[in-house]
Protein backbone atom coordinates (compact mmCIF):
# COMPACT_ATOMS: atom_id res chain seq x y z
CA UNK A 1 0.00 0.00 0.00
CA UNK A 2 1.30 3.43 -0.90
CA UNK A 3 0.69 5.98 1.81
CA UNK A 4 -0.50 9.46 0.88
CA UNK A 5 1.29 12.24 2.78
CA UNK A 6 0.35 15.93 2.67
CA UNK A 7 3.06 18.56 3.09
CA UNK A 8 1.77 22.04 3.98
CA UNK A 9 4.75 24.38 3.85
CA UNK A 10 5.00 27.96 2.58
CA UNK A 11 8.75 27.90 1.91
CA UNK A 12 9.03 26.40 -1.56
CA UNK A 13 12.63 25.21 -1.13
CA UNK A 14 11.76 23.28 2.02
CA UNK A 15 8.53 21.91 0.54
CA UNK A 16 10.26 20.78 -2.66
CA UNK A 17 13.02 19.09 -0.68
CA UNK A 18 10.54 17.16 1.49
CA UNK A 19 8.42 16.17 -1.51
CA UNK A 20 11.45 14.90 -3.43
CA UNK A 21 12.78 12.97 -0.44
CA UNK A 22 9.46 11.28 0.31
CA UNK A 23 8.84 10.42 -3.34
CA UNK A 24 12.27 8.74 -3.40
CA UNK A 25 10.93 6.56 -0.57
CA UNK A 26 7.87 5.64 -2.62
CA UNK A 27 5.28 7.72 -0.82
CA UNK A 28 2.53 9.50 -2.69
CA UNK A 29 3.08 13.14 -1.77
CA UNK A 30 0.57 15.98 -1.92
CA UNK A 31 1.67 19.54 -1.36
CA UNK A 32 0.22 22.90 -0.42
CA UNK A 33 1.85 26.32 -0.22
CA UNK A 34 -0.29 27.67 2.62
CA UNK A 35 -2.89 26.63 5.15
CA UNK A 36 -5.92 27.52 3.06
CA UNK A 37 -4.74 25.35 0.15
CA UNK A 38 -3.66 22.66 2.63
CA UNK A 39 -7.15 22.41 4.11
CA UNK A 40 -8.72 22.08 0.65
CA UNK A 41 -6.21 19.40 -0.38
CA UNK A 42 -6.67 17.51 2.89
CA UNK A 43 -10.45 17.41 2.52
CA UNK A 44 -10.29 16.44 -1.17
CA UNK A 45 -7.53 13.83 -0.93
CA UNK A 46 -7.90 12.35 2.59
CA UNK A 47 -4.16 11.84 3.26
CA UNK A 48 -2.83 9.23 5.66
CA UNK A 49 -0.50 11.75 7.37
CA UNK A 50 -0.10 15.54 7.39
CA UNK A 51 3.12 17.47 7.97
CA UNK A 52 2.28 21.16 8.46
CA UNK A 53 4.38 24.26 8.99
CA UNK A 54 3.29 26.25 12.02
CA UNK A 55 3.93 29.80 10.76
CA UNK A 56 2.38 30.48 7.33
CA UNK A 57 0.47 33.22 5.56
CA UNK A 58 -3.29 33.07 4.91
CA UNK A 59 -4.07 30.36 7.52
CA UNK A 60 -1.38 29.31 9.98
CA UNK A 61 -0.73 25.78 11.20
CA UNK A 62 -3.03 26.08 14.22
CA UNK A 63 -5.85 27.17 11.91
CA UNK A 64 -5.22 24.13 9.73
CA UNK A 65 -5.18 21.83 12.75
CA UNK A 66 -8.48 23.26 14.05
CA UNK A 67 -10.12 22.82 10.63
CA UNK A 68 -8.88 19.24 10.31
CA UNK A 69 -9.95 18.35 13.87
CA UNK A 70 -13.49 19.56 13.29
CA UNK A 71 -13.91 17.38 10.19
CA UNK A 72 -14.35 13.78 9.13
CA UNK A 73 -10.56 13.42 8.75
CA UNK A 74 -9.85 14.37 12.38
CA UNK A 75 -8.12 11.03 13.02
CA UNK A 76 -5.42 11.76 10.42
CA UNK A 77 -2.05 12.04 12.20
CA UNK A 78 -0.93 15.69 12.18
CA UNK A 79 2.73 16.62 12.72
CA UNK A 80 3.91 20.22 12.96
CA UNK A 81 7.12 21.32 11.26
CA UNK A 82 8.33 24.31 13.26
CA UNK A 83 11.25 26.61 13.87
CA UNK A 84 9.57 27.70 17.11
CA UNK A 85 11.02 26.21 20.24
CA UNK A 86 8.60 27.95 22.58
CA UNK A 87 7.16 25.41 24.97
CA UNK A 88 3.86 27.28 25.45
CA UNK A 89 3.02 27.26 21.74
CA UNK A 90 3.97 23.60 21.35
CA UNK A 91 1.92 22.63 24.40
CA UNK A 92 -1.04 24.54 22.97
CA UNK A 93 -0.61 22.74 19.64
CA UNK A 94 -0.54 19.38 21.36
CA UNK A 95 -3.61 20.26 23.46
CA UNK A 96 -5.49 21.11 20.24
CA UNK A 97 -4.76 17.64 18.88
CA UNK A 98 -1.39 17.73 17.11
CA UNK A 99 0.23 14.31 17.22
CA UNK A 100 3.78 15.64 17.30
CA UNK A 101 6.26 18.14 16.00
CA UNK A 102 9.61 18.23 14.28
CA UNK A 103 11.96 21.17 14.74
CA UNK A 104 13.45 22.93 11.72
CA UNK A 105 16.05 22.42 10.51
CA UNK A 106 15.47 18.69 10.63
CA UNK A 107 17.17 15.63 9.27
CA UNK A 108 15.44 13.41 6.72
CA UNK A 109 15.55 10.53 9.21
CA UNK A 110 13.23 12.49 11.51
CA UNK A 111 10.57 12.54 8.78
CA UNK A 112 10.94 8.80 8.20
CA UNK A 113 10.80 8.11 11.94
CA UNK A 114 7.54 10.08 12.23
CA UNK A 115 6.08 8.23 9.24
CA UNK A 116 7.03 4.85 10.70
CA UNK A 117 5.56 5.82 14.06
CA UNK A 118 2.22 6.97 12.68
CA UNK A 119 1.69 4.79 9.60
CA UNK A 120 3.37 1.44 10.22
Amino acid sequence: MSYKILIIEDEKRIRDSIVEFLEMHNYEVLEAENGEVGIRVAFAENPHLIFCDMMMPVIDGMGVLKAINSSEIASTPFIFLTALAQTDELNTAMSFGADGYIFKPFKSKELLDAIKKWLN
